[in-house]
């Protein structure tokens, strides 16, 4: 794993078991299929509250940044949630 993957993975636990087999499972699985902007939006995902990004994988809520937005169809597409 890359450096950068490695960095990612570790910032992806949130205290939230569901979140980070969520997230470490999408950076294992998806992360290298992404273009440069989607790598550049799970990052700044990963400086949201977990509480809100909970809510925005759940599709309770969803966030007011398109590029969030982007992001999170991905990581539900991902793990087939709809």
């Amino acid at each position: 794993m890359s450096d950068k993957k490695s960095r990612l993975f570790w910032r992806s636990r949130r205290g939230i078991k569901e979140m980070d087999i969520v997230f470490q499972d999408f950076i294992k699985n998806s992360y290298d299929k992404l273009n440069s902007k989607d790598k550049s939006a799970f990052s700044r995902l990963l400086e949201e509250q977990d509480l809100d990004i909970l809510n925005w994988i759940l599709g309770k809520d969803k966030p007011e940044d398109t590029t969030l937005i982007a992001i999170i169809k991905k990581i539900r597409s991902s793990r087939n949630i709809t």
